[in-house]
Protein backbone atom coordinates (compact mmCIF):
# COMPACT_ATOMS: atom_id res chain seq x y z
CA UNK A 1 0.00 0.00 0.00
CA UNK A 2 1.20 3.18 -1.56
CA UNK A 3 2.22 6.27 1.75
CA UNK A 4 -0.35 8.84 1.36
CA UNK A 5 0.78 12.17 3.22
CA UNK A 6 -2.24 13.90 4.75
CA UNK A 7 -0.81 17.70 5.00
CA UNK A 8 -2.65 19.01 2.25
CA UNK A 9 -6.06 18.06 3.76
CA UNK A 10 -5.31 18.06 7.16
CA UNK A 11 -2.95 21.41 7.67
CA UNK A 12 -0.51 19.57 9.44
CA UNK A 13 2.02 16.42 8.03
CA UNK A 14 0.37 13.07 8.54
CA UNK A 15 2.27 9.59 6.89
CA UNK A 16 -0.55 6.94 6.80
CA UNK A 17 1.45 3.59 5.37
CA UNK A 18 -0.37 0.44 5.46
CA UNK A 19 -3.41 1.63 7.27
CA UNK A 20 -1.61 3.12 10.29
CA UNK A 21 0.60 6.45 11.26
CA UNK A 22 4.07 5.90 10.66
CA UNK A 23 5.35 9.66 10.93
CA UNK A 24 3.26 12.84 12.15
CA UNK A 25 4.83 16.38 12.04
CA UNK A 26 2.84 16.47 15.42
CA UNK A 27 2.90 14.26 18.62
CA UNK A 28 0.19 12.94 19.71
CA UNK A 29 -0.66 11.42 23.23
CA UNK A 30 -1.72 7.77 22.81
CA UNK A 31 -3.51 5.37 20.36
CA UNK A 32 -6.50 3.04 20.57
CA UNK A 33 -7.17 0.30 18.50
CA UNK A 34 -10.46 -1.19 18.11
CA UNK A 35 -10.93 -4.82 16.75
CA UNK A 36 -13.80 -7.35 16.33
CA UNK A 37 -13.89 -8.15 20.06
CA UNK A 38 -14.99 -4.52 20.80
CA UNK A 39 -17.56 -4.05 18.45
CA UNK A 40 -19.14 -7.06 18.32
CA UNK A 41 -21.65 -5.65 20.26
CA UNK A 42 -22.92 -3.29 17.66
CA UNK A 43 -22.73 -5.72 14.79
CA UNK A 44 -25.60 -6.32 12.76
CA UNK A 45 -24.39 -10.02 12.87
CA UNK A 46 -22.62 -10.41 16.82
CA UNK A 47 -21.26 -13.84 15.65
CA UNK A 48 -18.94 -13.06 12.97
CA UNK A 49 -14.77 -13.01 14.05
CA UNK A 50 -13.39 -11.10 11.43
CA UNK A 51 -12.27 -8.67 10.37
CA UNK A 52 -9.71 -8.58 13.19
CA UNK A 53 -9.11 -4.55 13.80
CA UNK A 54 -11.68 -2.42 12.49
CA UNK A 55 -9.96 0.99 12.81
CA UNK A 56 -7.43 2.99 14.79
CA UNK A 57 -7.66 6.30 16.47
CA UNK A 58 -5.20 8.79 17.73
CA UNK A 59 -5.72 11.30 20.69
CA UNK A 60 -4.96 14.75 21.42
CA UNK A 61 -2.33 16.05 18.72
CA UNK A 62 -0.43 19.07 19.73
CA UNK A 63 3.07 21.03 19.50
CA UNK A 64 4.42 22.85 22.36
CA UNK A 65 0.43 23.33 23.74
CA UNK A 66 -0.75 25.42 20.77
CA UNK A 67 -3.80 23.56 20.16
CA UNK A 68 -4.42 23.36 24.39
CA UNK A 69 -3.81 26.85 25.02
CA UNK A 70 -6.68 27.41 22.30
CA UNK A 71 -8.63 24.56 24.27
CA UNK A 72 -8.86 22.79 21.56
CA UNK A 73 -8.56 18.23 21.30
CA UNK A 74 -7.45 17.13 17.75
CA UNK A 75 -7.94 13.11 17.14
CA UNK A 76 -8.04 11.15 14.07
CA UNK A 77 -9.39 8.24 12.95
CA UNK A 78 -8.28 5.70 10.76
CA UNK A 79 -11.23 3.12 9.22
CA UNK A 80 -10.06 0.19 7.40
CA UNK A 81 -11.98 -0.89 4.66
CA UNK A 82 -13.46 -4.11 4.80
CA UNK A 83 -17.09 -5.67 5.33
CA UNK A 84 -17.97 -7.44 8.77
CA UNK A 85 -20.42 -10.19 7.16
CA UNK A 86 -22.19 -7.70 4.59
CA UNK A 87 -22.24 -4.99 6.95
CA UNK A 88 -19.49 -2.19 6.44
CA UNK A 89 -16.73 -1.05 8.60
CA UNK A 90 -17.47 1.23 11.27
CA UNK A 91 -16.73 2.93 14.45
CA UNK A 92 -18.58 1.86 17.71
CA UNK A 93 -21.56 4.41 18.68
CA UNK A 94 -20.29 7.36 20.38
CA UNK A 95 -22.22 10.44 22.06
CA UNK A 96 -20.93 13.71 22.07
CA UNK A 97 -22.03 15.33 25.43
CA UNK A 98 -23.20 19.00 25.88
CA UNK A 99 -19.89 20.23 23.07
CA UNK A 100 -20.66 20.10 19.43
CA UNK A 101 -17.46 17.99 17.06
CA UNK A 102 -16.45 18.80 13.90
CA UNK A 103 -15.96 16.23 11.54
CA UNK A 104 -13.62 16.46 8.59
CA UNK A 105 -12.92 13.98 5.83
CA UNK A 106 -9.57 14.22 5.13
CA UNK A 107 -9.08 10.80 2.99
CA UNK A 108 -11.53 8.46 2.03
CA UNK A 109 -15.32 8.21 2.03
CA UNK A 110 -18.33 7.08 3.68
CA UNK A 111 -21.73 7.51 5.93
CA UNK A 112 -21.81 9.01 9.18
CA UNK A 113 -25.14 8.28 11.00
CA UNK A 114 -26.25 10.62 14.11
CA UNK A 115 -29.16 10.19 16.40
CA UNK A 116 -30.35 11.94 19.47
CA UNK A 117 -33.10 9.48 22.21
CA UNK A 118 -33.28 12.30 24.65
CA UNK A 119 -34.89 15.88 24.73
CA UNK A 120 -36.22 18.37 22.70
CA UNK A 121 -34.55 16.32 19.52
CA UNK A 122 -35.53 13.10 20.42
CA UNK A 123 -35.77 10.50 18.03
CA UNK A 124 -34.04 12.56 15.79
CA UNK A 125 -31.89 10.50 13.21
CA UNK A 126 -29.65 12.50 10.69
CA UNK A 127 -27.14 10.99 7.74
CA UNK A 128 -24.28 12.50 5.78
CA UNK A 129 -22.41 11.37 3.02
CA UNK A 130 -18.78 12.03 3.31
CA UNK A 131 -16.09 12.13 1.25
CA UNK A 132 -12.68 14.45 0.89
CA UNK A 133 -12.95 18.00 2.49
CA UNK A 134 -16.73 17.15 4.07
CA UNK A 135 -17.04 19.43 7.08
CA UNK A 136 -19.80 17.99 9.16
CA UNK A 137 -20.76 19.06 12.58
CA UNK A 138 -22.26 16.51 14.80
CA UNK A 139 -24.66 18.51 17.75
CA UNK A 140 -24.51 18.15 21.43
CA UNK A 141 -25.55 14.82 22.88
CA UNK A 142 -26.43 13.08 19.36
CA UNK A 143 -24.32 9.59 19.16
CA UNK A 144 -22.51 8.93 15.96
CA UNK A 145 -20.97 6.36 14.26
CA UNK A 146 -19.15 6.32 10.41
CA UNK A 147 -19.18 3.50 8.02
CA UNK A 148 -16.40 3.07 5.43
CA UNK A 149 -18.31 2.20 2.31
CA UNK A 150 -15.22 2.46 -0.01
CA UNK A 151 -12.32 0.71 -1.29
CA UNK A 152 -9.60 3.17 0.42
CA UNK A 153 -8.83 3.80 3.56
CA UNK A 154 -11.24 6.27 5.48
CA UNK A 155 -9.20 9.07 7.68
CA UNK A 156 -11.48 11.83 9.64
CA UNK A 157 -10.29 14.76 11.69
CA UNK A 158 -12.14 15.28 14.81
CA UNK A 159 -11.98 18.47 16.55
CA UNK A 160 -13.77 19.36 19.49
CA UNK A 161 -13.43 21.51 22.82
CA UNK A 162 -11.20 19.85 25.40
CA UNK A 163 -13.95 20.23 27.74
CA UNK A 164 -15.88 17.66 25.65
CA UNK A 165 -16.40 14.11 26.56
CA UNK A 166 -17.22 10.86 24.39
CA UNK A 167 -19.80 8.74 26.16
CA UNK A 168 -19.51 5.18 24.98
CA UNK A 169 -23.02 3.64 24.70
CA UNK A 170 -25.97 1.49 23.02
CA UNK A 171 -24.45 -1.89 23.56
CA UNK A 172 -27.75 -2.83 25.00
CA UNK A 173 -29.22 -1.44 21.77
CA UNK A 174 -26.59 -3.48 19.56
CA UNK A 175 -26.09 -0.01 17.59
CA UNK A 176 -27.31 2.74 15.72
CA UNK A 177 -30.48 2.43 15.05
CA UNK A 178 -29.52 1.77 11.31
CA UNK A 179 -26.88 -0.60 9.63
CA UNK A 180 -25.16 0.64 6.54
CA UNK A 181 -24.51 -3.08 4.54
CA UNK A 182 -23.63 -4.05 1.15
CA UNK A 183 -26.60 -5.93 -0.65
CA UNK A 184 -26.23 -7.88 -3.85
CA UNK A 185 -23.30 -5.19 -4.94
CA UNK A 186 -25.58 -2.42 -3.71
CA UNK A 187 -25.34 0.03 -0.41
CA UNK A 188 -28.25 -0.59 1.21
CA UNK A 189 -29.23 1.24 4.86
CA UNK A 190 -31.21 -1.25 7.17
CA UNK A 191 -32.94 -0.69 10.58
CA UNK A 192 -31.42 -2.04 13.97
CA UNK A 193 -34.75 -4.56 15.11
CA UNK A 194 -33.79 -3.57 18.70
CA UNK A 195 -35.58 -0.04 17.82
CA UNK A 196 -39.44 -0.51 17.72
CA UNK A 197 -39.81 2.94 16.75
CA UNK A 198 -37.44 4.81 15.14
CA UNK A 199 -37.63 7.81 12.91
CA UNK A 200 -36.60 7.36 9.30
CA UNK A 201 -33.18 8.97 8.37
CA UNK A 202 -33.36 13.23 7.67
CA UNK A 203 -30.87 14.59 5.37
CA UNK A 204 -28.97 18.08 6.64
CA UNK A 205 -28.19 21.22 3.73
CA UNK A 206 -24.86 21.37 4.97
CA UNK A 207 -23.43 23.87 2.69
CA UNK A 208 -25.59 26.47 4.31
CA UNK A 209 -24.91 25.42 7.58
CA UNK A 210 -20.95 25.55 7.35
CA UNK A 211 -21.69 29.21 5.47
CA UNK A 212 -23.58 30.87 8.40
CA UNK A 213 -20.50 29.18 10.48
CA UNK A 214 -18.14 30.75 8.43
CA UNK A 215 -16.46 27.45 7.67
CA UNK A 216 -15.06 27.07 3.52
CA UNK A 217 -14.50 23.57 2.40
CA UNK A 218 -11.69 23.83 0.71
CA UNK A 219 -9.41 24.92 3.87
CA UNK A 220 -7.99 22.79 6.28
CA UNK A 221 -10.47 23.23 9.76
CA UNK A 222 -7.19 23.56 11.62
CA UNK A 223 -5.96 26.46 10.04
CA UNK A 224 -9.42 28.06 9.61
CA UNK A 225 -9.82 27.67 13.69
CA UNK A 226 -6.39 29.21 14.05
CA UNK A 227 -6.89 32.18 11.33
CA UNK A 228 -10.38 33.01 12.27
CA UNK A 229 -10.21 31.86 16.41
CA UNK A 230 -13.14 34.50 17.09
CA UNK A 231 -15.57 32.24 14.51
CA UNK A 232 -15.74 29.57 16.35
CA UNK A 233 -16.90 30.24 19.62
CA UNK A 234 -19.91 27.91 19.41
CA UNK A 235 -17.70 24.93 19.70
CA UNK A 236 -16.21 25.54 23.15
CA UNK A 237 -20.41 26.55 24.66
CA UNK A 238 -22.44 23.97 25.93
CA UNK A 239 -25.48 23.15 23.58
CA UNK A 240 -24.44 25.79 21.22
CA UNK A 241 -25.48 23.92 17.79
CA UNK A 242 -28.98 22.54 16.13
CA UNK A 243 -28.74 21.09 12.55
Amino acid sequence: MAKIDLKKTLGFSVVIENGLISDSELPYSEAKFVGINEIKSQLLNGEITCPEIFYAKYYGFDKDGIYKKKGLKINLLLLQSNLAGIEYVKTRAIRTSKYPKIIEVVNGAGILQMQNFEGKFEGDIITATLKKDTKVIVPPDYAYCISNTRSSLLVINEISSEKSSEIDELDDMNGMAYYVIRKNAKQEVVRNPEYRMVAEPRKVKWDAILSKLGITLKTPIIKQILRKYEKFEWLFKENSITV
